[in-house]
């Protein structure tokens, strides 16, 4: 039987037993303790989803789905650890994508493992240089980034650094954290993204895929020629090598992705990019 889809919507969505994507976006809360100049989800007014509700979902998926728990921030959750112990419960892979300013305390990234957390998505937009936080993310805390940097390699949890990059703003932070992570074994991806000109986000011109290309072979020091590209370029994303470092180029929009799905308020998963455009940053 084909999935189901709702009926006259523009984008098809699907039940979660029918879902087709290999990860599943879940935005679990709308609160943050940041006020980042970029936000992709700057509505603070919506409630957090439910446990049982969420757990529900999480019980129709298909086994092995990659269960992405965002937000706003989802560290926020107090239930965070129960939330991740179900995603496994149901035989998922559990995975935050956080800026990490709760993360600066080690025996809640302890908890957050023993919980069954295996992958965490790190936001260090500005490397460790304060002032660029203070012009992208609206708070001084590269800090507390390099502090949960520090903690999440030492209780060695998978970890794949994000950065945006931002036109004539922060390229310079590119070469110290590629230094970074490749003298800490647990940063397994590094993400490299264009500004999203959605929700709430700065207006500098975003990098094209062939910008961030030169922007990436000038922070390892070479030629674009030298580097080591293992996947099929697609017209908004490139994967390559640099060591045993996986390193993802995205230019904005990546809807050539049939890999990522979103739950949507309704329980139903909507392809995540289309979807996040549709909604236009008030979900």
């Amino acid at each position: 039987m084909p999935p189901t889809t709702v009926a006259n919507s523009p984008l098809d969505t699907y039940l979660p037993e029918d879902c087709p994507f290999e990860t599943v976006m879940v935005d679990i809360t709308h609160r943050c303790n940041m006020a980042c100049h970029n936000c992709y989800l700057p509505n603070r007014q919506v409630p957090d989803l439910d446990f049982d509700w969420l757990s529900n979902v999480f019980s129709r998926l298909p086994r092995g789905t990659r269960v992405r728990l965002v937000g706003a921030e989802p560290t926020l959750r107090e239930d965070l650890p129960q939330i991740i112990e179900d995603v496994r419960r149901h035989g998922h892979h559990a995975i935050i994508l956080t800026n990490g300013l709760k993360l600066t305390d080690r025996p809640y990234v302890r908890e957050l493992k023993r919980a069954g957390l295996r992958i965490v998505y790190l936001s260090m937009n500005g490397g460790f240089d304060d002032d660029l936080y203070a012009a992208i993310d609206s708070m001084r805390c590269a800090e507390r980034k390099a502090k949960a940097f520090d903690n999440l390699r030492s209780e060695y949890v998978c970890t794949a650094i994000g950065m945006i990059m931002l036109r004539g703003c922060n390229e310079q932070a590119l070469p110290g954290m590629l230094e970074a992570v490749r003298s800490a074994r647990n940063v397994r991806e590094l993400h490299l993204r264009s500004v999203a000109p959605i929700g709430r986000y700065m207006s500098s011109s975003p990098y094209n895929l062939n910008e961030l290309l030169d922007i990436f072979a000038a922070a390892c020091g070479l030629p674009t020629s030298a580097l080591d590209f293992y996947t099929e370029r697609s017209s908004s994303s490139l994967d390559l090598r640099f060591g045993r470092l996986r390193v993802q180029l995205t230019q904005w929009p990546d809807l050539e992705s049939s890999k990522r799905g979103r739950l949507t308020p309704e329980g139903r998963i909507a392809p995540f990019f289309e979807h996040v455009i549709e909604n236009e940053g008030g979900y």
